[in-house]
């Protein structure tokens, strides 16, 4: 099985919902989500997860890429 194929097999990968209002900002969220996380893992000393989870927060500051040449830049929901 092709990897794009069992990417697009995850639950994660359903289409947004409606009602998002159009500029909702998850990747701000997601990144300020993931700060609070590698703090807690940082407190609880787990260093290997608190620097994953600052790679994502950093990771949510850059601008967004599609994962496959052939798809939109994420984001870019239809309307």
């Amino acid at each position: 099985m092709q990897a794009r194929e069992r990417f697009e097999e995850r639950p994660s990968r359903a289409p947004a919902p409606a009602d998002l209002p159009e500029k909702y900002p998850v990747r701000e969220y997601v990144g300020a989500m993931a700060a609070e996380l590698a703090q807690m893992a940082r407190f609880n000393g787990d260093e290997p997860l608190a620097r994953l989870l600052d790679a994502a927060a950093a990771l949510s500051q850059q601008p967004p890429i599609p994962l496959f040449a052939d798809e939109p830049t994420p984001g870019d929901r239809p309307s």
